[in-house]
């Protein structure tokens, strides 16, 4: 058939045409080879499926500039953008935050979750990253040794079973290397200050399984990233009042704003300053009274906080005085990491028609998450008398008799401040440097099992232990809670530099005495897999053979997580806080899950029916049991129709299934605090520009965690789609798709409680007086969600005498993405509106090109992501200009260049971002998703980028 042969073709170039092509196949070969295909258990021959799938080959990923398994993820049109890279999951910032995830990197097709995207390895899984336990992190793929990457964008649950509701990526391992080559990567951003990435890579391999009857093959990579900061990049602003943008901050990096509180030197209500301006200010800063709070590292002004935030409480009153930190300059736009991966496979025949195998994968990943440093509020409260043996008779307060205590009355014409008493204030932490995390993920994978033949039937069998684990420690920035008071209350540490000072050799002395070091917390996973798999022809239909499969799968999943048991994590300075045990100012602390080992069992079975010549249906039907969780049954109807040689109809009907996992069932509850400032709804019920300070709210104390009454979440979801060749060697396909799920499984934030409130009113705690004491969030199961979308793809060869240009294209246009939070609540549409989490962008998409001579290979290439509205800021600001705006479309251009005239030898260069194109200015910041004035979700801050590339073959 004509289509047919066009996907030959088009598959020899690699461009992984969606007419389920998965394999290189030569045209001219004089046999087709039966295959497994993503998505199938039932081989075939390369030039039958119709699947939705992309093929990623080798070549694409590296004529792309692509280096690790999270840059080809994020590449994808289908792949949403989402808060599960690892910047952003390298975080402490905000409610909605995986504080687990331990700066890995996840998947999320259709945006549906990273739990909601199945990734194996040659068919099969890995264990879930070691301290989250949900899904796999992205940094345990051996990209150098991965041959392609299949990538199912539909329902395969009937298939795989959990896991698979969004779809499937599949990295097929190379096999049957021979020979041994060594490679380099090194790129940076033109910039040059931060950001450069590094890599090595050893490759060997030896025996030939056509002459030799076996393989073995090896590979080891190396990578390391280096830092890049905000303060690196002259857009990474945290402080544009003029585009809206302001530090949602109470704090200051040098000179410590001085509060206005009962008992300390600045009364509750506030002073006047000199003799004519009435007005009664209530936070007090002497760089803002001399103009100076810019002339400090990371200080800016909080003049324009009462019109860009006027909602969040800021005023003349409270913020004239006052300076806060630029935390966009602070933030990490890029992690720094190091990492080695691993691959050894041996292949050998077993008789005739058998092939054996034993694998093994492994990785190390240690990333460091950088933050902000912590801030806090010094209190005369509280604290009492006495606390453990030690008297704090004006709390942790700065006391009038120390010898950088500053009389804001004489200096300065407080009028009511009273130097008799102690002085509260609030004080970001710069000395002790930024709060710095690091987190190791191991990932490792034994398989060992057999494929053949029995006559036409095809069998495999393998057995698979799968391993991780991954722990968090403090490196830097965190203090011992009753050091640090002792510390603040001996006046040896001046908390109001001016500019030019610097603290004494023997204050940064005892800074570093009060820093704490060590594990937080460590988790393991693992899973255990046995497969096994027949199939073949069942009889002989007029249109063709009616194949089938039949198999198990079956599994015992282990999780286990400590928790932060050695320390006790705390956000305020208080009595309580004072005599627990080894407390810690600021540090992220988290609930232990219990070790929990659970079996799953599954059969499924598959019926390729051939109705017609032209007509072909795909049955399938999947039943799994979960231990603790119960049982399941879903199935899978697809068809592919070829009317005529330039033309496949396809489309299918499936059902899908996800568990919970054990963390998410059996987390402990853990007490974690509000990041930035929300109005009470009771007290604020006005929800736009509401500037009555005496309302808002923040570092309210919170609970989170595990739910063990979650049930599963279920989907029905569909598609229907068209390939077609309009002119020779081009094809094209257009896939509509929609996905329906219930039961989401969701983790509760305050903050959408806060926007629901009448619904989760009861989950708020209130004292005699009024006051939200706590809040109930934490693992639920949502409402309802339906997603929507068109994938299209298209694919052009063109020989131009003894050279190709080849095209490919691909792109996703999100139509709808409307979720409701719980039954009661209304389905909201997501698309093109920002949301703390994922972006459910309205077009996402690449473009390439590559025109390859016998000694040159140049591909440019194009990635889009569209337009969408910036975080809603009506209740920020009643200035209707700073309520609603748009984000920027993003679209960059890679060139990249690879030579092979000598032989055995290849040398690339390119350019990453050819032109310089900058993040889209978005104005958020970090309270409410990671990101300050620019969102890692979509764009990349490196810049122009260069980047070589080497690698030699020695035989």
């Amino acid at each position: 058939m004509k289509l047919n042969r066009l996907v030959g073709r088009l598959a020899v170039l690699g461009l992984a045409a969606h007419a389920g092509i998965t394999l290189a196949q030569s045209e001219t070969a004089a046999k087709l080879e039966r295959v497994e295909v993503t998505g199938s258990s039932i081989k075939r021959l390369v030039d039958e499926g119709a699947l939705p799938l992309e093929v990623i080959t080798a070549d694409q990923i590296r004529q792309k500039g692509l280096s690790s398994a999270e840059d080809v993820l994020r590449s994808l049109a289908a792949n949403a953008a989402n808060a599960n890279n690892a910047v952003s999951s390298n975080s402490v910032f905000g409610q909605e935050g995986d504080r687990l995830a331990g700066g890995g990197a996840y998947a999320n097709l259709r945006g549906l979750g990273p739990t909601g995207t199945l990734v194996l390895l040659n068919g099969r899984r890995l264990s879930n990253q070691g301290t989250s336990g949900g899904s796999v992190d992205l940094n345990a793929i051996p990209l150098d040794m991965i041959e392609r990457i299949e990538v199912l964008k539909d329902g395969a649950s009937a298939i795989y079973g959990t896991d698979a509701i969004g779809g499937v990526i599949n990295f097929i391992l190379k096999r049957d290397y021979r020979g041994v080559q060594a490679s380099a990567n090194y790129s940076s951003p033109q910039d040059g200050a931060g950001g450069q990435q590094r890599k090595l890579n050893l490759t060997a391999g030896w025996g030939d399984m056509a002459t030799q009857g076996f393989n073995i093959s090896g590979s080891i990579t190396h990578s390391r990233n280096d830092i890049l900061r905000g303060v690196d990049r002259p857009w990474a602003l945290g402080y544009q009042p003029d585009r809206g943008l302001a530090p949602d901050t109470s704090s200051s990096p040098f000179f410590g704003n001085i509060l206005g509180q009962s008992g300390s030197a600045l009364p509750t209500a506030g002073t006047t300053i000199g003799a004519t301006d009435p007005t009664k200010y209530t936070v007090l800063n002497a760089l803002a009274l001399t103009n100076q709070c810019t002339a400090v590292p990371f200080g800016v002004s909080q003049l324009a906080n009462p019109t860009v935030l006027s909602g969040l409480g800021y005023t003349k009153a409270n913020s004239t005085y006052r300076c806060g930190t630029d935390y966009g300059r602070q933030y990490m736009l890029a992690a720094p990491s190091k990492t080695t991966s691993g691959v050894v496979r041996a292949t050998f025949n077993v008789g005739k028609d058998a092939t054996g195998f034993v694998e093994f994968v492994g990785s190390r990943y240690y990333s460091l998450g950088e933050f902000t440093p912590y801030q806090f509020s010094t209190t005369a409260l509280g604290l009492g008398s006495v606390v453990n043996g030690t008297a704090y008779p004006t709390g942790a307060n700065y006391p009038v008799n120390g010898p950088y205590y500053v009389n804001m009355k004489a200096l300065y014409g407080a009028n009511q401040f009273d130097p008799t008493k102690s002085i509260a204030y609030r004080l970001r932490m710069w000395d002790w440097g930024y709060r710095t995390l690091g987190n190791e993920s191991v990932n490792d994978r034994l398989t060992a099992g057999i494929e053949g033949a029995w006559g036409n039937y095809d069998y495999r069998l393998s057995i698979a232990r799968g391993k991780a684990s991954g722990y968090q420690e403090m490196v830097d920035g965190y203090a011992d809670t009753n050091k640090l008071v002792a510390l603040l209350t001996s006046g040896i540490y001046n908390p109001f530099l001016m500019p030019g000072q610097t603290q004494t050799a023997a204050a940064m002395k005892a800074v570093e005495d009060t820093k704490v070091h060590g594990r937080l917390a460590d988790g393991r996973t693992q899973v255990d897999q046995v497969l096994a798999n027949i199939s073949g022809p069942l009889m002989k239909l007029p249109a063709g053979d009616l194949s089938f499969a039949l198999g198990t799968d079956l599994r015992r999943e282990f999780y286990g997580y400590s928790g932060t048991q050695n320390y006790n994590c705390v956000s305020s300075f208080s009595k309580g806080n004072m005599l627990l045990a080894n407390s810690v100012m600021g540090c992220p602390g988290n609930g232990s899950a219990p070790d929990m080992t659970r079996n799953v069992g599954a059969v499924y079975g598959e019926l390729l029916i051939p109705a017609l010549k032209s007509l072909e249906f795909d049955l399938a039907l999947r039943y799994d049991h979960y231990q603790e969780v119960g049982s399941t049954t879903n199935p899978k109807v697809s068809f592919k129709f070829t009317p005529n040689t330039d033309l496949l109809l396809r489309g299918s009907y499936n059902t899908g299934f996800r568990a919970p996992t054990p963390q998410q069932l059996h987390l402990a509850t853990v007490t974690l605090a509000t990041t930035g400032t929300f109005p009470d709804p009771v007290k604020c019920p006005n929800p736009t520009g509401n500037n009555d300070p005496s309302c808002q709210l923040n570092s309210i104390p919170y609970l989170s965690g595990g739910n063990a009454q979650l049930k599963p979440e279920k989907s029905r979801q569909g598609s229907l789609g068209v390939v077609f060749s309009p002119v020779k060697d081009m094809t094209a396909s257009v896939d509509y798709w929609q996905i329906k799920m219930i039961d989401r499984i969701h983790n509760l934030t305050p903050t959408q409680e806060l926007q629901n409130y009448s619904v989760f009113a009861n989950n708020f705690i209130r004292d005699p007086s009024g006051n939200i004491t706590l809040i109930q969030a934490g693992w639920i199961n949502a409402g309802g969600s339906m997603t929507k979308g068109l994938d299209l793809t298209g694919n052009w060869a063109a020989k131009l005498g003894d050279n190709r240009l080849t095209t490919t294209l691909s792109a996703t246009k999100m139509i709808s993405a409307r979720e409701q939070l719980v039954s009661g609540t209304p389905m909201i549409q997501y698309v093109g509106q920002w949301t703390n989490t994922t972006l459910y962008l309205p077009w996402k998409g690449s473009l390439s090109s590559t025109y390859k001579t016998p000694t040159l290979s140049t591909t440019l290439s194009a990635n889009y992501s569209a337009s969408y509205w910036d975080e809603d800021h009506t209740t920020f600001t009643n200035v209707p200009e700073l309520q609603r705006r748009k984000v920027s479309k993003y679209l960059t251009f890679n060139l990249i260049g690879t030579f092979t005239g000598v032989k055995d030898l290849s040398l690339g260069a390119g350019i990453i971002n050819l032109f310089g194109v900058q993040p889209p200015f978005t104005w958020h910041d970090v309270d409410n998703a990671v990101g300050t004035g620019w969102d890692p979700r979509v764009a990349d801050p490196r810049g122009r980028t260069l980047t070589l590339t080497a690698s030699y073959k020695f035989f």
